[in-house]
């Protein structure tokens, strides 16, 4: 839980006297010679040995675990939480019931508490406690899950078990979570070949891809902040808790990248080793338990990146976790794992459990504002990502990676996958050129093949990265309104040289003003290359069509990352991935004419130069199903060979030789 510490010395004296030394719960703490010595914990209680089932709503789940309703909670009440300090096994904490906040969040209470834990005292409750059962007078109360920042006493908020029994057996839309038949394979990996970085100062100049893929949206517009994400901030109030999303392989600049994405969800990208492997070590419990720590993988392989929290509560197959969601994302798909702490460390500003993950057990399934919901046995699809990055004189830059697949966090996750590969690579702080070749497969399609040129004064980010055509297609298809189109691999080539190749439109000429139909006058196009070197003019040939007689046309110049392609709405899955294909590279100039006849869109076809009364009669409903108005257009390319940035102008008459 983010930011929730206590003073150390004498604040814990004082909290001590004030509640009296752990509340009668004498017996369970030794203090030998200074060092503090725990009993073995005991399992949760069994109904033999506690009161009666609790009244409605809640009694007795599965005659095994008996629960208790905020409207039953009193303060001074007393229990214990149940997390992992270190290893695999859960262990006790003493809490007390300060009270109950009624209806904190719509239709749900939260239960506040403290606890006199020594360990507790000395780090606060930290990150990666989230999820962790509370019991009060041996029943089940909920999950611990809220707190205030920057608190000096350890004072909690406890969602309501009866809450989060709420999101147990909601109905699942999605099916991108199969059932598991085997153990899942070890992913190839290749950790620690490079250590390298970039630096963090911010890039001068970004010239990138800026076209928009029809169907995608920009990741400004994907990463809004979500219903219920909690904002970092020191203001005094209750808050979610944090988790600790521990992160292996990537570069600081793409850390601090991934950091700010996730600021808006309250989750703490931390960095750390030892959890490359795809699927964790093999080792472990098969298992969730009560207390436990459950791991849900978002990235894994050469680079991962893992948010660990605690388990609640166990029904069958179905397991409830965090007691706050992860994204609030509803319907989430991504591997679950055991984990096993091995050690707290303890902040001013936030304590956090360090943990390596072990076995994948399953999948989450639902990410609500209650609880996280997994399910054992089952398996989420991931999208496996191979990168290669070359430069001249140097052995090729190879690495592994899956990320989880969903319209919103995928682009994000992959943005830091290729741009901290990119970054490991290349770390050179100097003018940087790459191609990007990419082919991304998505089943029951040919493979989308696309290439990209970009240019950045000190290294490419990988914000820029997000604009690059493939990752584009990856985020359409993902977000696509027809069906689910499963993606099975995305492969990208980076091949990179030290010099930065761009030059800006700077104007556009013609010999005339007017032209000839049936010829092929140029265009000369002038440009001016980063780095104020001299000026150069390109005559860039183009057709003047005998169908533009007598018209006044303009002429567009402009680099092909800029130019929409011509297409029309898809209305089938097909047609849509078909549009996917088609886009213009930024080093290729695309000369446009377009004239003041107009067409139209029908039925996924463009159908150009209707006469002007089947135009008016489009004209008042142009966004019906019937059809949309469209400009015609010619268009002609040239590939200079650099990359392009800007776009020019002008307007001319083509002569009527009647």
């Amino acid at each position: 839980m983010q930011g929730l510490v206590l003073s150390r010395g004498s604040n814990r004296g004082a909290l001590m006297r004030r509640r009296g030394l752990l509340g009668g719960l004498g017996g369970l703490l030794l203090l030998l010679h200074g060092a503090v010595v725990w009993s073995a914990p005991p399992a949760p209680p069994s109904p033999a040995s506690q009161p009666g089932p609790v009244a409605a709503p809640l009694g007795v789940v599965g005659a095994q675990t008996p629960m208790i309703s905020p409207r039953e909670v009193r303060p001074g009440m007393t229990g214990y939480g149940l997390t992992v300090f270190k290893g695999l096994t859960p262990e006790r904490f003493p809490i007390r019931v300060i009270g109950v906040l009624r209806h904190y969040l719509p239709k749900m209470d939260v239960i506040l508490i403290e606890t006199d834990d020594p360990r507790l005292v000395h780090t606060g409750i930290v990150q990666g406690m989230s999820g962790s059962p509370i019991y009060i007078e041996g029943k089940l109360a909920g999950a611990l899950a809220y707190g205030w920042r920057f608190s000096k006493d350890a004072v909690a908020g406890v969602t309501p078990i009866e809450n989060m029994l709420a999101e147990l057996h909601r109905p699942v839309r999605g099916k991108s979570a199969q059932p598991m038949a085997v153990e899942a394979a070890n992913f190839p990996s290749q950790s620690g070949r490079y250590v390298a970085e970039l630096p963090r100062k911010e890039l001068l100049t970004e010239l990138a891809r800026g076209g928009q893929v029809e169907g995608s949206r920009t990741p400004t517009e994907i990463l809004r902040l979500t219903p219920g994400a909690v904002l970092a901030g020191a203001e005094p109030k209750l808050m979610r808790a944090s988790l600790p999303l521990v992160v292996a392989g990537l570069t600081e600049r793409a850390l601090e990248g991934l950091r700010e994405a996730l600021q808006p969800y309250n989750l703490v990208p931390l960095q750390a080793g030892g959890i490359g492997a795809a699927t964790g070590s093999g080792r472990g419990p098969d298992r969730f338990e009560p207390g436990g720590s459950i791991a849900v993988q978002l990235i894994r392989g050469d680079i991962s990146a893992s948010g660990t929290g605690t388990v609640t509560h166990v029904d069958g197959n179905k397991v409830l976790g965090f007691g706050h969601p992860m994204f609030t994302a509803g319907e989430l798909f991504a591997p679950v794992a055991t984990a096993e702490v091995l050690t707290f460390l303890a902040s001013i500003s936030s304590s956090f459990k360090l943990a390596n993950v072990l076995r994948e057990i399953g999948s989450l399934i639902l990410d609500r504002e209650a609880c996280i919901v997994a399910e054992m046995g089952q398996k989420a699809a991931m999208i496996p990502v191979q990168l290669t990055v070359r430069v001249k004189g140097q052995p090729d830059y190879l690495l592994n990676s899956e990320v989880a697949s969903h319209r919103a966090f995928t682009p994000m996750l992959l943005a830091s996958v290729v741009g901290s590969a990119l970054g490991a690579a290349v770390p050179d702080v100097v003018e940087t050129t790459v191609r990007i070749d990419s082919k991304v497969t998505a089943r029951g399609f040919a493979p989308l093949l696309s290439t990209d040129t970009m240019a950045a004064a000190e290294g490419v980010s990988p914000k820029m990265l997000l604009n690059s055509m493939g990752l584009r297609q990856v985020m359409s298809l993902i977000s696509n309104p027809f069906q689910t189109v499963p993606i099975d691999r995305l492969e990208m080539t980076l091949s990179v040289e030290h010099k930065a190749q761009v030059a800006e439109i700077l104007s556009v000429a013609l010999a005339s003003d007017e032209l000839e139909p049936d010829t092929e006058p140029s265009i000369y196009v002038t440009l001016q290359p980063y780095g104020g070197g001299p000026r150069t003019v390109r005559a860039v040939p183009f057709t003047v069509p005998r169908a533009l007689a007598g018209q006044s046309l303009k002429i567009e110049v402009a680099a092909g990352n800029l130019v929409r392609p011509e297409m029309a709405p898809a209305e089938t899955l097909p047609d849509y991935v078909a549009n996917l294909r088609k886009g213009y590279p930024a080093q290729q100039l695309v000369v446009t004419l377009s004239t003041t006849d107009e067409g139209v869109t029908l039925r996924g076809r463009i159908v150009p130069s209707l006469p002007a009364s089947v135009v008016a009669t489009l004209r008042g409903g142009s966004s019906s199903r019937r059809g949309e108005l469209q400009k015609r257009l010619y268009r002609f390319t040239t590939d200079l060979g650099i990359v392009l940035a800007g776009k020019q102008e002008l307007t001319v008459t083509v002569k009527d030789p009647r």
